[in-house]
């Protein structure tokens, strides 16, 4: 067993600690699904929902025990509404299915078996816009007197453009038509009464009839306009702070996550009307961080973060459906793609991973480069499907794949296996207060997570550098003085046992290139903290084995133990006189005197022997 010098020294560290909120979603990892691309169960070369059915076990076989599984507990399908496109973003009918992905009843059994393994399910809802395809549109342009204020129309709307310059009205009929994405998706018009009651009645529908757990909601921050202001209007804010009360009385478990690409300002304004809003700037200073060797902007964003959202009430990621794959992002290095998992599943936040990224699939636009089909085995079709796929499967699937990948201990799926897993027994990690620490070498991004007295130490080298020696100090959240071992729980291995020398602690630890370190403070077994705390004198100390133990009083025999560092008793005896005189006869190193009385109360000195 490796052991690493952990001495006294001074903190000098930003804190947040924040007040923990501890929701259902905080206590998951998050997982989105492309149901078309993720597993095809009737050989029509499209994903379904039985398809997702029959993968429950991989995500989650509800037994923490297993490490055949990935341990997420929440998924995230996108559109699964009627549509005409492959990515559904375009509704034809709020209150029914795709068919091509199945039944309602089969919607409903990936419901049931989904709950049944502690998964919750939440769907794609679009409400910014619907299809130019949807009855409602079709009647609102044909001047139908109850549908045309369905969406907005004008007569001479002139030639505004959107956030990204684009094109926002589209001519029909003899007027225009409002469609921030484009003329296949026109805006609904929320001013109109009835299109926010059809709205409504719609997530009614699927959270209270059917069953979902929830809503992430596209596009959230442009629901209403008015005049240049065409995004984050207080209009927009005030309805979905209604909204959310709405399906809360449906389900008052129920979670909305919004996609509110923009500054982190922006985010903060649907703070308690949104449950979680997606966290792009943070998932771009991660990338960053690892693709440069460079966390100071990941810093940046975490301890903003810390000052306007609510604690741990975001929702993070690395990339989604509309950006390139990660793999892609780092240039095919699976070491960076490893440092990135590592930062997303140990930060503050309900980590969302986009399907695939466990075996590294590659993707970079247009969108369908990014939504292939998930790669299960190294056979035909790459397990998907027994017929052919919708769209092409990426050429490199024999060796990228869930069964190979599981295989290899080292792989980039055990990674994620682990981590998640580690994540979902720490409660520091799920709900946790965040600090980041300062060491000597900034391109290692140190941070600690605390909670009710757990404390975690996370270490992500950025860089393709090894370090001999990273220098930081940390003390505890709660300001504890005690004698604690010192666990790399990722690693699987122990560091030393630290004395009471005070609350602050001093690593000087080796990392590899991209390595990641989890750290875990526990107690010594038969070290813990109590109350007890007696005059007592140990000398000389140094010692060459022998020392004295003077009390300035004894009304009962105590007992004596002596633990070298790896908590093995070496020694043992009773005190019963004020002065004593012992000798061990044990290597040079650092060594624990533990004191007990007959309530079991007990106290710890340090002894350190030299040759």
């Amino acid at each position: 067993m490796k052991k690493y010098l952990v001495l006294l020294s001074m903190l000098c560290s930003f804190i947040f600690p924040g007040k923990a909120q501890n929701y259902w979603w905080n206590q998951s990892t998050a997982y989105e699904i492309f149901v078309r691309s993720y597993y095809d169960s009737n050989g029509d070369g499209f994903g379904d929902f039985n398809g997702i059915t029959q993968k429950l076990d991989y995500l989650n076989d509800n037994n923490p025990n297993t490490k055949t599984d990935l341990g997420v507990k929440l998924i995230w399908l996108m559109p699964i509404n009627a549509s005409p496109s492959d990515h559904g973003y375009d509704v034809t009918n709020y209150k029914a299915l795709n068919p091509k992905y199945g039944s309602l009843n089969d919607f409903k059994n990936l419901l049931t078996q989904a709950h049944a393994r502690g998964i919750k399910v939440v769907m794609d809802f679009v409400m910014n816009h619907s299809s130019d395809q949807h009855p409602w549109f079709i009647k609102s342009a044909s001047n139908d007197p109850f549908y045309r204020n369905f969406y907005r129309w004008e007569t001479n709307p002139g030639n505004p453009t959107g956030p990204w310059g684009q094109q926002l009205w589209y001519s029909k009929n003899g007027s225009n038509y409002y469609g921030l994405f484009w003329s296949g998706m026109p805006d609904l018009n929320y001013t109109y009464q009835p299109v926010k009651d059809s709205i409504f009645d719609a997530a009614k529908f699927w959270i209270k009839e059917i069953g979902v757990d929830g809503f992430r909601l596209d596009a959230a921050m442009y629901l209403f306009e008015e005049g240049t202001t065409l995004k984050n209007h207080p209009k927009t804010i005030a309805f979905w702070r209604e909204f959310n009360d709405s399906c809360k009385s449906w389900n008052s478990n129920s979670l909305l996550v919004g996609e509110v690409w923009d500054a982190a300002s922006s985010i903060a304004l649907y703070k308690n009307k949104l449950d979680l809003c997606f966290d792009f700037n943070l998932s771009d200073a991660n990338m960053y961080a690892i693709n440069n060797g460079d966390p100071y902007a990941s810093r940046l964003n975490l301890n903003n973060n810390a000052t306007i959202f609510n604690p741990n009430q975001s929702a993070t990621f690395l990339t989604n459906h509309d950006q390139n794959r990660v793999i892609d992002v780092f240039s095919a290095n699976l070491e960076k793609n490893k440092a990135a998992a590592s930062l997303l599943l140990t930060q503050p936040g309900v980590p969302f991973i986009y399907y695939g990224e466990e075996v590294a699939m590659k993707g970079s636009k247009p969108d369908g480069n990014i939504r292939r089909p998930m790669q299960w085995s190294n056979t035909t079709n790459a397990g998907f499907t027994t017929e052919n796929p919708w769209y092409s499967l990426n050429s490199n699937y024999a060796t990228f794949n869930v069964s190979t990948l599981k295989a290899d201990p080292n792989s980039i799926w055990n990674h994620y296996q682990k981590l998640i897993a580690i994540r979902n027994s720490e409660q520091a990690l799920m709900v946790g207060s965040y600090k980041n620490l300062i060491s000597n070498q900034n391109k290692v991004h140190t941070y600690q997570r605390s909670y009710e007295g757990s404390e975690i130490i996370v270490m992500v080298n950025t860089s393709n550098e090894a370090y001999d020696s990273v220098l930081f100090t940390v003390t505890r959240a709660d300001g504890a003085n005690w004698t604690y071992q010192i666990q790399d729980i990722y690693n699987d291995s122990e560091f030393m046992n630290y004395p009471n020398w005070g609350n602050l602690y001093k690593f000087i630890l080796p990392l590899k290139p991209y390595q990641t370190r989890i750290l875990k403070f526990a107690y010594i077994t038969g070290l813990e903290p109590t109350n007890w705390n007696p005059d007592i004198k140990l000398f000389p100390n140094p010692s060459n084995g022998a020392f004295n133990i003077e009390m300035n009083q004894i009304n009962e025999p105590i007992e004596l133990s002596v633990f070298s560092m790896d908590g093995k008793e070496v020694y043992a005896s009773t005190i019963t006189q004020k002065n004593n005189t012992y000798f061990i006869n044990q290597e040079a190193g650092i060594y624990f005197i533990k004191l007990k009385n007959k309530n079991g109360q007990t106290i710890i000195k340090k002894l350190l022997i030299t040759n």
